[in-house]
Formats: C-alpha cells, sequence, structure tokens
C-alpha cells in the first residue's frame, strides 16, 4: 500500500495580491513565457477568494509569473511588491491582528498565519532578540517559488514592522544568493531595528 502525497494548498490572502495585478494589466500576454494557463486566468478573472483554499502551485505559477512580466526578474520589483500590494492585502484583511505597535509582537502573530493559516504545509517561527529577531520557515516541500517569495517576504516585514513602530529596519534572507540555483527547504530572516 502506498502512501498517498499530501496536496499542496495556500489560501486566498497571498493569491488575491497577484490577481489584482494581473486582473489590472490585461493587455499582457499572461499564457506567453509564464506557467499560467488559460484555466488559471479564468479561474483568477472569476474571483480569488480570502477564505478559500487553492493548490499552493497555481500561488506559485501567479507569482513567477507577476515576477516575470511585471518585476522583469528583479529582485527589488519583488521587495516592492511585498512592502506593497502583498502587505496592503494583508492588512486589510488582518487588520486587528497585525496591528499591536509592537514589532516582536506583529513578527510572531505572522508566524503563526504562516503555519495552518496561510499554507497548509510548512512552519514559521519567530525568535526575538533584544533588537530584531529571526524569522524561520521550514518546509519539507520546499519554499514556495523562493526566487520571488524571498524578496517579497523582506518587503512585508519591513513594511510590518515600520508601521509598528520599528525604524532603521533591515531584513536580510540568508538563503537568498541560492534561491536562483536550487530549491530551499528554509527560508532565515533575520531583522534588526531601532
Amino acid at each position: 500500500m502506498t502512501e498517498s502525497k499530501k496536496e499542496l494548498l495556500a489560501k486566498g490572502p497571498l493569491l488575491i495580491p497577484m490577481a489584482l495585478v494581473i486582473n489590472s494589466t490585461k493587455q499582457l500576454n499572461w499564457t506567453s513565457d509564464t506557467g499560467l494557463s488559460e484555466d488559471d486566468l479564468n479561474l483568477i478573472r472569476k474571483g480569488i477568494l480570502a477564505s478559500q483554499w487553492y493548490e499552493r502551485s497555481l500561488m506559485e505559477r501567479m507569482a513567477l509569473a507577476v515576477f516575470k512580466l511585471v518585476g522583469k526578474d528583479l529582485l527589488e520589483s519583488a521587495v516592492q511588491f511585498g512592502r506593497g500590494v502583498m502587505c496592503e492585502t494583508l492588512l486589510k484583511i488582518y487588520r486587528s491582528p497585525l496591528t499591536t505597535h509592537d514589532p516582536k509582537e506583529i513578527i510572531s502573530k505572522f508566524a503563526s498565519f504562516y503555519s495552518g493559516t496561510w499554507f497548509n504545509t510548512g512552519q514559521a517561527e519567530f525568535t526575538p532578540s533584544a533588537k530584531g529577531g529571526v524569522f524561520k520557515i521550514k518546509d519539507s516541500e520546499g519554499i514556495p517559488c523562493p526566487k520571488a517569495f524571498a524578496p517579497m517576504m523582506r518587503g512585508v516585514f519591513t513594511r510590518l514592522v515600520k508601521e509598528n513602530g520599528g525604524r532603521n529596519v533591515k531584513v536580510e534572507a540568508v538563503e537568498e544568493p541560492l534561491i536562483q540555483k536550487e530549491k530551499i527547504y528554509s527560508l532565515t530572516l533575520n531583522m534588526s531595528w531601532e
């Protein structure tokens, strides 16, 4: 008897920001040179629901397509996307839990959302330090679309910390030099602020 592989899922709030970009740039050919299919586009145009689970592979195809066509494969574009559209969407959906005026508390809450609320695989934890901390994600299935995800996370955390009282925020992704070369199974974000 063989064990069936667990279906990898991502929750709607993680797909909504990319759907907003895809739907607002209809002049781009989203199926040419990306992993998106016409079926994917039909689903995206129909509407992504915050309360629904989607195949993680759809989220990954959307992320890589947006990263390529709109972000021009630039890491800084993914950082800006995280700081802008992604963070704004998460703040609208989770306004109350993601605003505490304590950067360490908000990053801890973000870690608890990662495991089970946003993804059905992987674990995230935040270890605070005197002036920041370490946010670590581990996933035996691999970090989702790390090429776009790692820099996007830097942008999200920079904004969350700033909006909750942190100044001179620095977020570095330890594995970022590897993301263009290999699949990664952990992502470590070292954060510091005043």
